[in-house]
């Protein structure tokens, strides 16, 4: 494992950085990710696993959805969605990000396509009166969570697929529930125990669910 110290205090005793060091190397670390060593000044160490925000005293991880085996594309559900047929065809290029995106993330590309109608009717220009922007209709806070430009038509879709996929895993894989999260935002979803009572997002669950056979 690679570890990169972050010092804090005006001094620390080098004798016990390098005792720490040691123990590190005793325990068998191997070279596998780079995680971020606090030693306070007290000689005391405390270790943060994966990407690390440092703000002044303020120490916050940075999450993101983290891509799935190929072999878990069709994980997204335990029953086999139907692609219905859409009044406009989604443009090939588009198509293909869909693809791309939904084998890295392991979600069903029909479930995908179908989010993509119900948000934007595959349109790039759709913006909401939220601020909503694109074919996936990612708000810019969540655009700039996940990484992505929204405004670049395969950065939103998989950015959209990223966060459709997270929101899975987030709730067990039930499709109801992490359609409702994508409408009405997770909080919601686990505040309300369930798919919250909110007609917008009640019907946008509907619609989804009836378009690809959900019951």
């Amino acid at each position: 494992m690679i570890y990169k110290v972050k010092f804090v205090g005006r001094f620390i005793a080098w004798q016990k950085f390098a005792w720490f060091v040691t123990a590190c190397a005793s325990l068998g670390f191997s070279p596998a990710a780079a995680d971020v060593i606090e030693v306070g000044s007290n000689g005391t160490a405390t270790v943060y696993s994966g990407p690390t925000l440092f703000l002044g005293n303020t120490i916050s991880p940075v999450l993101k959805p983290e891509p799935k085996a190929p072999a878990a594309a069709a994980a997204s559900s335990s029953f086999k969605l139907i692609e219905p047929a859409y009044p406009l065809r989604l443009h090939p290029t588009l198509d293909a990000y869909v693809t791309e995106a939904a084998t890295k993330y392991g979600v069903d590309p029909i479930l995908v396509r179908a989010v993509a109608w119900q948000e934007s009717r595959f349109r790039g220009s759709a913006i909401s009166p939220k601020g909503a922007i694109g074919v996936m209709q990612l708000m810019p806070s969540t655009a700039s969570w996940l990484g992505v430009d929204p405004y670049d038509p395969r950065d939103n879709i998989f950015g959209g697929v990223a966060y459709l996929s997270n929101l899975l895993d987030r709730f067990g894989g039930d499709v109801r529930l992490a359609l409702a999260a994508y409408n009405a935002g997770p909080e919601a979803v686990t505040r309300h125990r369930g798919i919250p009572p909110y007609r917008e997002t009640q019907n946008y669950v509907k619609a989804i669910s009836e378009r690809l056979s959900i019951r």
